[in-house]
């Protein structure tokens, strides 16, 4: 999916705004889109996507659970009684929600340098210069957040890799700090942050029609 980088954060934007008004057939849809999206990317690209999904797992649960079982208003004549269909839909949706931003922000992630993204960010931000806001600054600081989360952890993993450490181990810590501390010394395990963004050009035709019909998409789906 070509689109313009400003375009694909205004998407964005609006799926996170129009989620909650969305049915669960309609959750359903979306999140199978983006994954038909992040898939072409190859395998590598859907286990990047599941190792993001997996992460917040926990989370996915204690949302499904507060609204099976905190949220439900006591019912007469019974402690405790199984959720109905309603409330296991309520549930399901409101753990959708976050599955579809996080596979949404993966998507442009992988789709999208780090630095332009950036970039888009400072566009739309433009029109807050008047306010004293410096959006290019704020842009700056943002591409480089993004892209050095990522290729620290990398550079983590791998110090610790060499020092023998297992996943979920929780011993031997010291000894990867301390060969990831040699490795930023000597140069090999330093972050590269880009040192300014790239102008982001200009949204053609094709990029407006696309953007229509996704947006349309989007919004459509708040009414089924």
């Amino acid at each position: 999916m070509s689109l313009h980088p400003v375009l694909r954060l205004v998407l964005l934007l609006a799926l996170g705004a129009s989620l909650f008004r969305y049915s669960l057939p309609g959750q359903l849809a979306v999140l199978a889109l983006l994954v038909l999206l992040i898939a072409r990317g190859g395998r590598e690209c859907l286990m990047r996507l599941f190792k993001s999904l997996r992460r917040i797992r926990w989370l996915l649960l204690s949302i499904a659970l507060i609204y099976l079982v905190v949220a439900p208003e006591p019912r007469p004549g019974a402690d405790w009684a199984w959720p109905t269909a309603a409330e296991w839909s309520l549930a399901l949706r409101r753990a959708g929600v976050l599955v579809i931003l996080v596979s949404a922000v993966e998507w442009l992630r992988q789709t999208t340098p780090a630095a332009l993204t950036a970039s888009a960010i400072a566009t739309l931000l433009k029109p807050m210069r008047r306010l004293g806001f410096h959006p290019d600054r704020f842009a700056l600081r943002t591409a480089m957040t993004l892209d050095a989360v990522p290729r620290t952890a990398e550079v983590v993993a791998q110090a610790a890799g060499r020092a023998g450490i297992k996943p979920r181990q929780f011993g031997g810590w010291a000894d990867a700090a301390a060969r990831l501390i040699e490795d930023i010394e000597s140069g090999h395990g330093a972050v590269v942050t880009p040192a300014e963004l790239p102008p982001v050009g200009r949204v053609n035709v094709a990029d407006a029609l696309l953007f229509t019909l996704a947006l349309g998409l989007i919004l459509g789906l708040t009414l089924v």
